[in-house]
């Protein structure tokens, strides 16, 4: 992902519009742990974001259905759910199992250690889910090694939310309430 042009990036989030363009290529330059960018990389991308804010296909956004797989383009939350783990920085992706339940996993070492934090989500109005964070699983190779209730919720805003050609959600702008930036596989 880092340094992909938005060419490309717009290529795999099918219908991906121009107007987003100048934040793709944004991201291609940081790459998804927004913390770790520059405070003038993270302002740029704060601006741009900011600058696509209700401007989605929908005025429903929240209410956009989710499908498949997401990647994690950028966040700025600090902790696991950017990816880094210590001094290492895995591949964070959303995994949509139905309406109501999805996982958030960060694969690290190509996937041989993989932490997986299962959630439930409600869409309470046009623009906000609700999010529930149920349980923690920890994979070694493929082979569960622990599993363990977690205990967390709160309210994805969305502010921008694109359809790809099967009008599911394409590329996710959200607020949790640290920015986060998901395209669909």
């Amino acid at each position: 992902m880092l340094g992909t042009p938005a060419s490309a990036v717009s290529r795999r989030c099918r219908l991906v519009s121009a107007s987003t363009a100048p934040l793709l290529n944004a991201l291609a330059e940081t790459g998804p742990v927004g913390v770790d960018a520059s405070e003038e990389q993270q302002a740029s991308i704060e601006s741009l974001a900011g600058a696509l804010d209700g401007k989605g296909d929908d005025a429903a956004q929240a209410r956009v259905p989710l499908k498949g797989t997401y990647d994690l383009m950028y966040s700025m939350a600090k902790g696991g759910s950017n990816g880094k783990v210590g001094p290492l920085t895995g591949k964070v992706s959303q995994i949509v199992v139905d309406e109501k339940n999805f996982i958030n996993q960060v694969s690290l070492f190509g996937g041989a250690v993989v932490v997986q934090l299962n959630a439930q989500r409600e869409v309470i109005d046009d623009n906000k889910i609700k999010v529930e964070f149920v349980e923690t699983v920890f994979k070694i190779f493929g082979k569960e090694v622990k599993r363990q209730p977690t205990k967390g919720k709160g309210v994805w805003e969305q502010v921008y939310v694109e359809r790809g050609q099967d009008g599911s959600a394409a590329l996710r702008v959200m607020r949790t309430p640290s920015l986060f930036i998901l395209r669909q596989q």
